[in-house]
């Protein structure tokens, strides 16, 4: 049974979980079944934002599940829920060791090593290059779009529209999308 949903409170932002699994030899096509079947019951509980799996490099089998819900309570609602924990269950025959779970919230979420791979985060000027990557173009995409609105409406209130939606656009698609295509490039692998 899932829960009643709990409304984000005015300026919350999203929490996010990253869980690693490392799957058995073997076992790789029926664990990407499992996936698509706990993703889509997730995404049937109340506040459910997305979910990324970023799957293993050549030579690895530890894939990484990004889960972002609209607030802490309703992330832990799915997380506690009787509906995970029989998806857990089905797979352990498939994956080697318990899971691993960090639990962030905030904007930190964009810049957070998955899984806790690397022993710290990317160079501090990676994460503002992308940053800087993702802003600019989307302001002056958002300038063009809402201009006619911007003319009609106090500056001040031209700056918080801009902000709202600049901050809903990296909080939800473009530091998400942009961390996973960079990912490599962020957390390059640690020499052996």
């Amino acid at each position: 049974m899932e829960p009643d949903p709990v409304e984000p409170e005015v300026g919350a932002f999203p929490v996010t979980t990253i869980i690693t699994r490392r799957v058995r030899v073997g076992s790789e096509k029926s664990f990407e079944t499992w996936l698509h079947g706990i993703s889509e019951a997730a995404a049937r509980f109340p506040g459910h934002g997305s979910v990324t799996i970023l799957r293993p490099r050549s030579g690895d089998r530890t894939y990484t599940i990004i889960l972002q819900f609209d607030v802490e309570k309703n992330l832990r609602a799915w997380l506690d829920s009787d509906v995970r924990r029989g998806w857990v269950e089905r797979s352990k025959p498939l994956t080697e060791g318990e899971e691993h779970k960090d639990l962030v919230t905030g904007l930190e979420h964009w810049f957070t090593p998955p899984g806790g791979r690397e022993t710290r985060g990317p160079s501090e000027w990676k994460m503002v290059l992308l940053t800087i990557l993702a802003v600019f173009p989307t302001i002056n995409v958002l300038e063009f779009l809402l201009g006619p609105v911007l003319q009609r409406v106090h500056h001040v209130v031209g700056v918080l529209i801009i902000t709202v939606c600049l901050t809903l656009l990296l909080s939800y698609v473009l530091m998400p999308t942009l961390t996973r295509l960079a990912y490599k490039w962020l957390y390059p692998r640690e020499p052996r």
